[in-house]
């Protein structure tokens, strides 16, 4: 059995695991929590950050590892990036190039220079320098810590004063101590999902995306993307465009991007699998098994073979229940008409837990299926009336 490496255990990573043990290998887990779901499913279990790429690099020598895949997370992929560059595995981009498009000021700029439609992100390493440019900006604006992912360290500002907390804020979460400014836009928000092999989308699908209790925190997902069949073409180009200016391995590439009057504006992009186990809705809507397309290519197998099935549900999407302050979770009730659509429900957190961080925490994943897309996006964005939290103060 070949020994491969996965990336942390988690909620998110443990159908990967699950997976990559169902087609023959022997899976080994990292990362510093070790009571996390998903390493309960691995082989074997090895303490180490992740995100520490020569901490890794020596747990893959020392143990024998002969592969290694990504968690859905940015560090994750630098790291494994790193490794199979050290290693002389194929599989992922260089290390380089995963720097490049992973790190938002790098990637903005690349956007800028060969003319990828993006608001235009100013890089800055100095509180002070990045004060003086938002003295001169027009606003609104947003302020991104540079190597973070899943809204952390996102602030709007709409005047001057907020550009200060914005820039404290940005600047006291981000790693590397850098922050983007950036316009802000005002659009519908979409991802535009692809799988490359050998630098061509080989099979794509896209989403709405709807924030409700954290503006920088995608909460629900409905596929597919309203009026995709516009934007699409110009996304494909974009993408292979992209991979093959890089040499981009085989693998996931996603784009968030903003509709703005008809065009696509790109927000963010992503190489690895997604944090609410997305794949799950992936694979119902068209058929074609992610999960095993994003092991093999990470492995550096050919992606070429894979049975693709019918679609199990043409308009499906996931819902990610949240509370609206921290305390103690009493109870989670959901209206059977929300119920009557859902075809899995993964609990997060139980009734008598703590909710440390409601503007980021799930209580609950909801993954729904509709007959048709008007009664699903109009549906959907409603969930929150449907759904009644009751969550205890802290006693203090």
């Amino acid at each position: 059995m070949k020994k491969v490496l996965v990336l942390n255990g988690s909620f998110c990573e443990k159908p990967i695991i699950e997976k990559a043990k169902e087609m023959g290998y022997y899976v080994v887990t990292t990362g510093n929590a070790p009571n996390l779901i998903g390493h309960q499913s691995a082989d074997e279990y090895i303490p180490c950050d992740y995100s520490d790429k020569e901490a890794i690099l020596q747990l893959v020598k020392e143990n024998g590892i002969e592969g290694i895949i990504s968690c859905a997370n940015d560090f994750g992929v630098l790291t494994a990036a790193y490794v199979a560059e050290q290693m002389g595995w194929s599989g992922h981009d260089s290390y380089e190039t995963a720097k490049l498009l992973h790190h938002k000021d790098q990637f903005k700029q690349y956007c800028y220079e060969r003319g990828i439609p993006s608001p235009h992100s100013v890089s800055f390493s100095s509180e002070e320098e990045a004060m003086e440019y938002c003295r001169e900006s027009e606003y609104p604006i947003i302020v991104k810590a540079n190597d973070l992912t899943g809204g952390k360290g996102i602030s709007r500002a709409d005047d001057f004063d907020g550009a200060a907390g914005a820039v404290k804020n940005a600047f006291s979460m981000s790693r590397d101590r850098h922050i983007l400014v950036e316009p802000f836009l005002k659009g519908v928000q979409q991802t535009f999902i692809t799988f490359l092999v050998d630098g061509k989308v080989r099979y794509s699908t896209s989403c709405n995306c709807y924030s409700f209790v954290n503006p920088y925190l995608i909460q629900a997902e409905t596929f597919p993307a309203m009026g995709i069949e516009k934007t699409e073409k110009e996304l494909v180009q974009i993408i292979e465009g992209i991979a093959r200016d890089l040499k981009l391995a085989d693998g996931i590439f996603a784009f968030q991007y903003m509709v703005c009057d008809g065009k696509p504006y790109i927000l963010e992009m992503m190489r690895r699998c997604f944090g609410n186990q997305l794949l799950t809705v992936l694979d119902a809507v068209t058929g074609v098994p992610w999960e095993e397309l994003y092991i093999k290519a990470a492995l550096g197998e050919s992606c070429e073979g894979v049975r693709v099935q019918r679609p199990t549900y043409r308009y499906c999407g996931h819902y990610g229940i949240m509370g609206t302050k921290n305390g103690i979770l009493e109870s989670c009730q959901i209206a059977p008409e929300i119920e009557n659509h859902v075809f899995l429900k993964i609990e997060m957190i139980q009734p008598g837990a703590k909710i440390e961080n409601y503007q980021s925490e799930r209580i609950a994943y909801l993954y729904y299926h509709y007959e048709n897309p008007e009664e699903m996006n109009r549906m959907v964005p409603k969930f929150g009336d449907g759904i009644q939290i009751k969550i205890r103060d802290l006693e203090i």
